[in-house]
């Protein structure tokens, strides 16, 4: 019954009334009422903290036990959430690079921020083993910025390859992954061109 002193006084000013009023409706004399509450009896009979939790309007146990504080568990990991999985072929023909209504025949979990990521198909242009086979599954996040050293897909109507980008101040170079392939320069006006799109490759999933 620790702190059943603290617990009385704090149940008796949330009803509102004092330690005489208590002792008219219990029973209890003031003078005890007093004591229990600034803890110097602490040996109560059953009969005592019956009459008090009555009078106010608590069960016994609530007066007896300490109250427990349930603290919401927060998951150990974010939840996944099921991306649009989407061909070259399909990609190609979007105006923007995540309008995958009606583009999409399944789903792959993810735990990219990006809400408009989206996972590519590889095959034909997109292979380069074995770093890429076909079947696995590039995560595209296309609000995600491309920066120096990023692995990306550079897309246009005639070509897609997928290489790694070194930026510089005048001209962007991209290395394809093919070690057969040449780098390419590619010049401010080349990269925002209409139809090319310059999209972050975050991950290769393989294919099981």
């Amino acid at each position: 019954m620790k702190n059943i002193g603290k617990r009385l006084k704090n149940l008796r000013e949330k009803i509102g009334i004092s330690q005489l009023e208590l002792s008219h409706r219990s029973g209890i004399s003031q003078a005890s009422i007093a004591r229990i509450e600034t803890g110097q009896q602490k040996n109560l009979k059953a009969e005592t903290i019956r009459k008090l939790a009555d009078s106010l309007g608590v069960t016994a146990s609530k007066l007896i036990e300490e109250p427990v504080i349930i603290r919401e568990e927060m998951p150990a990991y974010p939840t996944p959430k099921m991306l649009p999985v989407i061909t070259l072929d399909k990609l190609k023909g979007l105006k923007k690079a995540f309008d995958l209504e009606g583009k999409t025949g399944s789903f792959e979990p993810s735990l990219s921020s990006d809400q408009d990521a989206f996972y590519l198909i590889a095959a034909a242009d997109l292979l380069s083993s074995p770093i890429i086979s076909e079947g696995d599954l590039l995560l595209i996040e296309p609000n995600s910025r491309v920066k120096d050293g990023d692995l990306v897909l550079f897309l246009s109507q005639e070509e897609a390859v997928i290489g790694k980008l070194f930026c510089y101040p005048t001209i962007t170079i991209l290395q394809p992954l093919g070690h057969e392939s040449l780098p390419r320069a590619l010049k401010k006006g080349e990269i925002k061109r209409p139809g090319v799109k310059m999209l972050r490759v975050s991950e290769v999933r393989k294919k099981i």
